[in-house]
């Protein structure tokens, strides 16, 4: 007996949301909840300390929000920096409202509930910063549009995005791209630039990571991983297309909302 195929349509955000809501739910009673102070001595949050000043507004009432904000290493910085107007969205935060306690009067956490569009589509010219640390590699490619236009829309006039993501010219990127089921696409420092520019975002600028504090470890770390950097940088120069000159394992870049009109449309979804 022949049983006919039958097609069934699944939505990459719906797929997306699942994933990052097991794994946070999966290992729960595992995860230890960290202290504010734990938070805020933490490597991660400590590095990105020293990163952000130059980035962040001036102004330590800004409004901040970072998307994707995991066990909260971005937002437990801007409380190193003294920021006190944070706001944190992922997926599952019913497992990560430890990251409230940390300052509850600074931080507030909201849950994404399809996709990043849909959440901030009620917020127009609402932040001065978005964060978004390894999240738009999970975007789909055809909600790409749909998304970094609300995010061009949720920030105030000359506020910044700030985004982070494997470097698909970078010495690992098929490691970077496969390393867990929800990327669903992967970046160069091109094919960014045309996303934020298409998108209305100006000064769009792409950064170094900020090297490890010095120490023996953190040499000796450098010293193994220089000739592969530049055996990247060689391969994609000769047979590459690379406008911007950046081969680390992560790309880091910056866009500006300016005076360009939003384009924000549910068409793009």
């Amino acid at each position: 007996m022949n049983v006919p195929w039958i097609a069934i349509r699944v939505d990459p955000h719906a797929f997306v949301a699942e994933v990052y809501r097991r794994m946070s739910s999966r290992h729960r009673a595992q995860r230890r909840v960290r202290s504010s102070t734990e938070a805020k001595n933490d490597p991660r949050a400590v590095q990105a300390a020293r990163e952000l000043p130059g980035f962040l507004p001036q102004d330590d009432q800004a409004a901040i929000l970072d998307i994707g904000f995991g066990e909260g290493w971005f937002l437990a910085a801007c409380l190193r920096l003294g920021y006190t107007n944070l706001s944190g969205a992922d997926f599952g935060i019913e497992n990560k409202t430890y990251v409230k306690a940390w300052a509850p009067n600074a931080i507030q956490l909201y849950e994404i509930e399809s996709d990043i569009g849909s959440f901030l589509a009620d917020k127009p010219e609402t932040y001065d910063f978005i964060h978004m640390s390894h999240v738009i590699e999970h975007i789909p490619k055809h909600s790409l549009l749909w998304v970094v236009d609300a995010l061009y829309r949720a920030l105030k006039p000359g506020g910044v995005l700030m985004l982070r993501t494997p470097n698909m010219e970078g010495p690992c990127a098929n490691s970077s791209l496969y390393v867990t089921l929800a990327h669903e696409y992967g970046f160069s420092s091109s094919n960014m630039n045309s996303l934020l520019d298409i998108c209305g975002f100006d000064d769009i600028c792409f950064h170094a990571p900020c090297p490890l504090p010095v120490g023996l470890k953190q040499r000796l770390g450098t010293l193994i991983r220089w000739p592969f950097l530049k055996q990247s940088k060689i391969r994609h120069r000769l047979f590459g297309v690379n406008e911007h000159g950046h081969f680390e394992s992560e790309l880091v870049a910056t866009g500006r909302r300016g005076d360009f009109p939003p384009l924000f449309d549910r068409k793009y979804r």
